[in-house]
């Protein structure tokens, strides 16, 4: 396995883009906007508390395109599974019983905590997909709103 291949933005913002190695036939998917969001019902409680935080910051950072949708559903849906496993294991303990087919019981580890860790190591994977772990954040760039500046001259003043 090689590296990940980095963004053309990423490359052009460190200076090390070459115009010969640009896809020039990439999609370009558009932007989302906070009043198209949409809610999957599936999610459970905690899923929905994230998919509706975590969309609108994105949006707010103009880097959430309808082409991250799914993946946003998938990576709520993963914080919504370990959230409501921790629960579980709060309540049920870490361990648990079980029985062989001879009648005998002997201690386990509570499925929860399977169901936890599976589901933390997908989050963490999925998070760092769209750059919010701390150490791909540094990689991701924002776009940011073209502002004239202010010592452009406009021709309006000239004509007023």
């Amino acid at each position: 396995m090689g590296r990940n291949t980095l963004p053309d933005e990423i490359k052009a913002n460190r200076g090390t883009l070459r115009k010969h190695r640009v896809n020039t036939d990439k999609p370009e998917p558009n932007k989302v906007n906070k009043s198209s969001l949409k809610i999957p019902a599936h999610l459970n409680k905690y899923a929905k508390a994230f998919y509706s935080k975590y969309f609108e910051m994105l949006t707010d950072y103009k880097v959430l395109t309808d082409m991250d949708l799914d993946t946003l559903e998938v990576l709520s849906s993963e914080y919504g599974k370990y959230i409501e496993a921790q629960y579980k294991i709060k309540s049920e303990g870490y361990m648990t019983v079980g029985t062989n087919k001879n009648g005998s019981t002997y201690s386990m580890v509570s499925p929860w905590v399977n169901i936890a860790n599976n589901a933390f190591k997908n989050y963490s994977s999925l998070m760092a997909k769209f750059g919010l772990s701390p150490s791909e954040r540094a990689k991701v760039s924002v776009i940011k709103d073209e502002e004239p500046k202010q010592d452009e001259v406009k021709i309006e003043d000239f004509l007023n």
